[in-house]
């Protein structure tokens, strides 16, 4: 049997070790562009800013294909033949024939919708491992900051289309590195490109169009101690304020952008607006997608429309608690998804339960962690929240319905979401969660307990 798997991230990889445990006889081949090795893209960041190599962020030993057996095809699908059972590859290359077929191809960065602003130098985004090679090389120009290894020569892509190709930078146009920056979107990929901007000397303009930073996670409160952190590092947060067109000089190289309130000088443009399904190259092919979030629709198997495909990972729109069908693009959703389809396509009853959220970063200095449903609109939902101000600065917000806590929020503080995690599915009431809520702390070892009013 020859399954063939599209994409080698955290779904893609994850599903291929899953198949050759299950089936060690099993022909498994992983087609992907972006890069050979396997690797932790929400680890960018610190790879961005110098604090790790590139090899630090894989996960995995770079001979696994061969310990595993894995066949690498290094190409960019284009389509597929449901009929004829083909994988369509970019180049020239033959398509693929497959017995079954698992797309995990992810995301893709939301474009920005300025009108020129895709064909100048110095707009971009940082998603993709071709994305960090274009910032670094805009903030510290040539090839970026020192690194013990340089794995650029590993990017080249197979077309001159390719989401995946290599750059041209504005930095190199100008003869030098980026001085003024600006950044749009108020979420994680915002906010982690600032650490980066910041950490070079460059501090950049937060343009959000909301009332705060990242609603859909943080409420009012929380929000505004983030924006004083962004503030004291030397970021000009500007809220409510939206672009409305770019500019750039005859060279193609930005120079400015207009927003609602003014004009901004600026060398360097991070799109920070969310992500996509990256969907495209499977419009035609007769595969189900969400009308919204062109994700591909699966069922609890994780089964397509099509009886010999699957999906999973960032592309993959499944079933949320509140009945909607839309992707989950987090790193262990992806893993767990990617493990289930492996199971599910060699025949096993294996299905997708979507379990409790969690998530945890650090936003600039301050620690994050959410559990549970937070910020969805859960008919009946209240909130009790308290906030510290003594020898640690912290807040914590219990989200319960009825008395029974079903989500948690904390800024601070570290908390061990396992724990938090198993009280919520346990249904255990507010009153015994605020009375044990200090054996769920993951502090470092000096750092006092957790003071909560009686």
């Amino acid at each position: 049997m020859h399954i063939v798997i599209v994409g080698n991230g955290v779904a893609g990889t994850e599903a291929a070790l899953e198949v050759r445990r299950r089936a060690p006889d099993a022909r498994i081949t992983v087609v992907s562009e972006e890069t050979d090795h396997f690797f932790s893209r929400t680890a960018l960041m610190y790879v961005a800013i110098g604090q790790m190599a590139h090899k630090d962020i894989e996960p995995l030993e770079r001979d696994v294909y061969e310990r595993m057996k894995l066949q690498r095809v290094r190409a960019r699908a284009t389509g597929v033949d449901l009929d004829k059972r083909k994988l369509l590859l970019a180049g020239g290359k033959e398509p693929l024939a497959y017995d079954k077929l698992l797309l995990c191809c992810g995301s893709r960065p939301r474009p920005a919708p300025w009108e020129g602003s895709g064909d100048l130098l110095g707009v971009g985004h940082l998603v993709t491992m071709q994305d960090l090679h274009w910032f670094t090389r805009e903030l510290w120009g040539s090839e970026g900051h020192d690194q013990p290894e340089r794995p650029w020569a590993h990017l080249d892509a197979s077309t001159d289309d390719s989401p995946y190709r290599r750059r041209k930078t504005a930095a190199e146009v100008r003869g030098r590195p980026a001085e003024k920056a600006c950044v749009v979107g108020g979420g994680l990929i915002g906010i982690e490109s600032i650490e980066v901007m910041a950490a070079k000397g460059v501090k950049p303009t937060f343009l959000i169009r909301e009332e705060a930073f990242w609603p859909i996670a943080l409420d009012g409160t929380e929000a505004a101690w983030i924006a004083e952190e962004l503030r004291h590092h030397g970021v000009d947060v500007r809220l409510q304020e939206s672009i409305t067109a770019v500019h750039g000089d005859d060279s193609g190289c930005i120079t400015s952008v207009d927003t609602d309130k003014g004009s901004i000088d600026t060398d360097l443009l991070m799109v920070a607006i969310g992500v996509m399904p990256q969907t495209g190259w499977l419009e035609d092919s007769g595969l189900e997608l969400e009308e919204r979030s062109r994700g591909i629709v699966v069922d609890e198997r994780l089964q397509t429309s099509d009886p010999h495909v699957w999906a999973a990972g960032d592309c993959a729109a499944v079933r949320w608690f509140n009945g909607w069908v839309r992707p989950e693009q987090l790193w262990y959703t992806g893993r767990d998804q990617g493990r289930v389809a492996a199971a599910s396509l060699l025949g096993s009853e294996a299905r997708y339960a979507r379990g409790t959220w969690y998530n945890s970063a650090k936003l600039m200095d301050i620690e994050y962690t959410t559990v549970g449903l937070v910020n969805m609109g859960v008919d009946g939902e209240e909130n009790w929240f308290h906030q510290e101000q003594g020898r640690v600065r912290s807040t914590t917000r219990l989200v319960h319905k009825d008395g029974v806590l079903i989500g948690f929020n904390a800024l601070g503080r570290r908390w061990d979401h396992s724990i938090l995690a198993r009280w919520i599915e346990e249904k255990r009431s507010l009153a015994w969660v605020k009375a044990n809520l200090n054996h769920a702390r993951f502090d470092t070892e000096f750092v006092p307990p957790l003071q909560l009013p009686a």
